[in-house]
Parts: C-alpha cells; structure tokens; sequence
C-alpha cells in the first residue's frame, strides 16, 4: 500500500514540478458509490486511500514533510475544497495520455466513467499542501 501512495503522490508532485510530465496518473471511477468503492477494494486492482495517508507520506516523494497537525490542516483544507475524504483508485495499471479512448477528447477529468485523480483534484491538493506549510 505504501509503495501505491508514493506512486501516487509521485504523480501529483509531478503535476505542478513544470519541466516534468507524467505520462499516466491514478485512475479513479467517477460515479461509483461508496458501496462500489468498498467492493472494489476487495478485487485486488483497485485500493481505497484516504487524504490522510497521502499527506502523511510526502516526504516520501521529494515533498516537504508535513508535522501531524499540518497533515489535519491539509486534509481538511483538501476536504473543504471539494476533494473526497477517500478515493478508489486502480493499483495495478494506470490508463496513459495516449490510449485510443482518450485520444477522442479530454476524457481525463470530464466528470464521466474514468478520470485521473490528479487531472481532476491536483490543484486543490496542492493549494491545501502549500497552505499547510504556511500554517506552521
């Protein structure tokens, strides 16, 4: 699980470093109910994280370490800001910029069937990220 948060967190760090581009980012379905997350979690491709543990492991890609309490900071900030407390995410493949179905448009963050986490919430991670560095 560790290792899915750093691949995570990778891709978001990777989304506001500009000379960088990721090629592929967390998949995650769009409308799929708690009740779907949940069974999800249990077909082995898919894992359920929480914005805790990925403020809690920063540090662990190139991101400043945040203390405990700027962790609840940013986690509620994030909250607040519209980003799901828990998401579900696909573990064992990402889908790349290139694959046939996104070539037809920008399918990555149209709020239908499977969007990329970070196309949809990255800047409202980062904005509550930096504004917890700033509370300290």
């Amino acid at each position: 699980m560790r290792v899915l948060i750093r691949s995570l967190a990778l891709a978001l760090a990777l989304g506001v470093i500009p000379l960088a581009t990721a090629a592929a980012h967390e998949c995650y379905v769009v409308n799929r109910s708690d009740t779907g997350n949940q069974h999800a979690s249990g077909s082995r491709v898919w894992i359920t994280l929480t914005l805790h543990d990925l403020y809690e492991t920063t540090e662990e890609v190139g991101l400043p370490d945040l203390t405990e309490p700027q962790v609840d900071y940013a986690t509620a900030m994030a909250s607040s800001l519209g980003v799901p407390d828990s998401f579900t995410i696909r573990s064992d493949k990402t889908l790349l910029e290139t694959a046939s179905g996104w070539l037809k448009g920008d399918h990555a963050a149209d709020g239908k069937g499977i969007d990329h986490f970070v196309d949809v919430y990255g800047d409202q991670l980062f904005a509550a990220l930096f504004a917890a560095l700033a509370s300290a």
